[in-house]
Parts: C-alpha cells; structure tokens; sequence
C-alpha cells in the first residue's frame, strides 16, 4: 500500500479532472491510499508520498502548474516520483522540463505500462468520483456521468490542439458500459456530459444516439421529477449536420439542451451550413443555443461583428435563442496569454474581454443587447471596444460622466491618427515605466487621461476569457 497525491493546480476549472479521477480509480484498485488536492497546501507538503501526480490544462496555466511542480518537490524521495501529465503538458512538454524536474507523460493514457510495468490502460477506467467529495471546490455540473465515446477529430483545423493531442479519430469505450459502471459503483446521476470532440463523425452515431436515449436520456426525461439533460459540451459538427439532415431528428431524440455548435470562421461555405443546421435543428423544436465563436485567429474584428449579427438575425427568423460563447484564441506555445493577430488590435481584444466582463462570457441573443454592447454598426463597435476599461464595463455610470467626453476627443482623430493612438496603448500596457513614458508625452496626452488618470492604472476588475483555441479536455 502506497500514499498517493493527485493535485490541480489551482486555475480555474469547470469540470472535475477527469485524468486524475481515473488515476485514482487505478490506484484505490491496486489498494493505495489516495488523496486529492487542488493548489498548494502546506500540510499536505508537509507528508511523505511514495508518487505525486499533478495535472495540466491549458498551456497559458503551464506557469502556475511548474510552481505546483516545485512547490511538491520535496514531499518525494525522488522528483521521478512526480508525474505531470494533461493538456498542457502534452502540447508543450519541453516548457515543464526546462523549468522544473518531473517525469512528463504526453499524449492521453491510453497504453499498457505508462504508470508501471503492469498498469492497464488508463483511459478505459471509470472515474473515481468519490475523490471530489473531499476537498471544497465547486467543480459544475456535481451531479452527471462525464463520458467519452471517441477520440481525436475527423477535422484537422489549424487552429485546434486535438489533431496533435489525439491524432487519430475512432472510438472508446461505449456510453452505455461508462454509464452502467458508474452507476453501480456510485450510484445514479442526473445528467450526461459528452466530452468528445467531434462526436456527430463517428460511423453509426445514430446507434450512440439510440444508446444514450435507452440509458434514460430521452426527450423530456425526468428522474426525481427534475428534468434531465445531455450536453455534447465540445459542440457539434454544424456541417455534419447541414450535410445529413436525418442526425437532426435522431439528436431530437434525447433530451439534449442546450445545442452546441461552432461558427469559429465566416466563409460562405461555413455560414451557409452553419445557418442550414440551426434551421433543421429548429425545425426539431430545438429553441436554445449555446454556439462558440473563436476569434483571434486569422478573422477580423469585422468577421467577428458579422457572426454576431448573424445569430440576431436566425433568432429574430426562427423565434429561437442563440446564446454567443466567443473564444479568444491563444497559440498553442503561448504560456502568457498575450497573442495578438495580425488583424486585431491589443486594445479591441481587451474591449471584448470587458463586454462580456458582466456577462459571464456569453452574449445575450437579445438585439437591443448587442446593440447596446456591441454598437449598431460596425463604426460603432469599434469605437466602443477603443474605449477604456470602465467606460466599457460600467457604461451606464460613465455614460455622461467621461465617455461622453473621451467620444468627442477620439473621434477629433484622423483615421492614422487612430491606428496610432491604439498602438500606442498596446505598447504602453506592456510598459513597465508607464508612467514616466506617459509624463513624457505630448500627443494623445488628453485622451490617455482618461485610460491612465495622472498615469496611474485604474484596474478595473477584467475577468479571464473562456479558452480559446485549446477547447479540449
């Protein structure tokens, strides 16, 4: 019998670990004592374990997960006793080497003998759900299987990490075994989260579909008299569905709420299948959307502007409610967070960021909304998000108290005039000595007053983006 230590790091995360709860699973089989743990915590530093595990997530957390690494260092004889693995680590596994001594697991668990001569296939376990019962954080949904029917994408888009994390698309294990072990060893569940990446590319997905309505899923499916529900939670293929209008009516099946669909890029092709699915998905009496929207990448803030406008107007068309999920995208070698493409600007990717501050997020498919948070044209929304921070965030407060003033000031500038105005708060967010370049400064020094009072930051509470182009699990 062995102590083992299962730790996330402590970033943000809305589903439980689910490499670490089949790790733990592995363990509690082999009869060691396991203990889970997110962050750092002295006592727990403080006890001997025989092996550390610690999990990664999106590469721009790699920081705080090398901290994690070297803040267990010593709770081991041997630092080959901590093993990382994840995501992150996966998609750049050299940034953890360089910076801290652990052993480094690419790739998903998957093999026979990746944590031991005699260790099974990982990937295969059932989660061990019992672990997140003993710790405080607020892991949502608590009470649903997490399942996973297939690996890797039938699509290699360049802006996804799945095709280098699972490069080959095909099946796991079936939905109705992962739902039938679950039950009987912890009992049942309310709902079902599908975290599969592409799943409407699998051969025969209407016989998964058929699987997961017979588990208790149908539509309309209750149980304690709360209403069930499955949610494909990586989104659906939009052009599967525009090409095979049939997987429109089996989805209509199962109680599947809300739809996720992606309009990550505006081609004509992709708007026109993006529009022909939703319409068909309608058509199912499907009326709530939740759909992503990835900019960033090589679209434009205009291409951004049109997608929004795009959902208005299928919502006003169809009675429905397409609630925008946008994703700032972040290369997958970036660990800052600070990637600016060549068609955006560092101050209109920070204008979204407050936009959708209060929103958790998401953007409203209510059209005064976008309206009033996004402008009216696209002039408009520009010039809303070259605003500063709080003017955005509290646009009611600083309506007729500086906005109204900062307005009048910036549209004095000429168009160059403002392509160099926004340049010059690019580099002055990254400048250490900002206040001494700002005391330094003749031109725009009126309009900087509003972003920088007497040069001082006013930080207003801007909160993270959802994960960009790393939407995985």
């Amino acid at each position: 019998m062995r102590n083992i230590l299962l730790v996330e790091p402590d970033y943000r995360s809305k589903f439980p670990p689910l490499g670490l709860l089949k790790i733990a699973a592995y363990h509690k089989e082999r009869r060691d004592s396991v203990t889970f743990v997110r962050g750092r915590d002295e006592a727990i530093r403080s006890l001997h374990w025989h092996r550390i595990y610690i999990a990664s997530l999106f590469t721009w957390e790699l920081p705080r997960t090398v901290q994690t690494i070297k803040y267990y260092a010593s709770s081991v004889d041997s630092t080959d006793q901590v093993i990382v693995g994840g995501v992150g680590a996966t998609l750049l596994p050299d940034y953890i080497r360089n910076n801290a001594s652990c052993v480094v697991i690419e790739g998903p668990l998957d093999k026979r003998g990746l944590l031991g001569p005699d260790s099974r296939p990982i990937a295969e376990m059932i989660p061990d759900y019992s672990i997140l019962d003993t710790i405080q954080y607020d892991y949502k949904p608590r009470d649903a299987y997490f399942v996973r029917i297939t690996k890797g994408c039938i699509r290699s888009c360049k802006f996804c990490a799945v095709p280098k994390l699972e490069k080959k698309f095909g099946r796991l294990t079936k939905v109705d075994e992962q739902i039938g072990s679950v039950k009987r060893k912890y009992g049942e569940r309310q709902n079902l989260i599908v975290l599969d990446n592409n799943i409407l590319g699998i051969d025969g997905i209407e016989n998964e579909i058929a699987e997961i309505r017979r588990m208790g899923f149908e539509r309309g499916a209750k149980r304690n008299g709360r209403k069930r529900y499955v949610d494909f939670n990586q989104g659906l293929d939009a052009r599967l569905i525009s090409e095979n209008p049939e997987l429109a009516r089996h989805l209509s099946t199962i109680c599947l709420s809300p739809v996720r669909l992606a309009f990550d890029f505006t081609t004509a092709k992709m708007e026109k299948a993006y529009r022909h699915s939703i319409e068909l998905l309608a058509g199912q009496g499907f009326g709530e959307f939740t759909n992503y929207m990835l900019f960033n990448f090589d679209d434009s803030p205009r291409d951004l502007y049109h997608r929004l406008l795009v959902n208005t107007e299928l919502n006003e068309k169809l009675g429905i409610r397409i609630t925008g999920f946008p994703m700032r995208f972040i290369p997958m070698t970036d660990v800052k967070r600070d990637y600016v493409s060549d068609k955006w600007r560092w101050r209109y990717l920070r204008g979204i960021q407050c936009v959708l501050l209060a929103t958790h997020g998401l953007v409203s498919p209510n059209p005064d909304f976008i309206r009033a948070a996004f402008g009216a044209t696209y002039e408009e929304f520009l010039e809303i998000l070259a605003m500063p921070d709080r003017y955005i965030i509290y646009r009611k407060e600083y309506k007729n108290n500086g906005a109204s003033e900062w307005r009048k000031k910036y549209r004095r500038l000429t168009e160059p005039s403002q392509e160099e105005f926004l340049e010059l708060l690019a580099e002055l967010n990254k400048d250490r000595n900002r206040r001494e370049t700002i005391d330094g400064l003749r031109k725009f020094r009126s309009l900087l007053e509003h972003y920088y009072p007497n040069g001082e930051t006013l930080r207003a509470e801007i909160g993270q983006e959802k994960e960009g182009n790393q939407r995985i699990t």
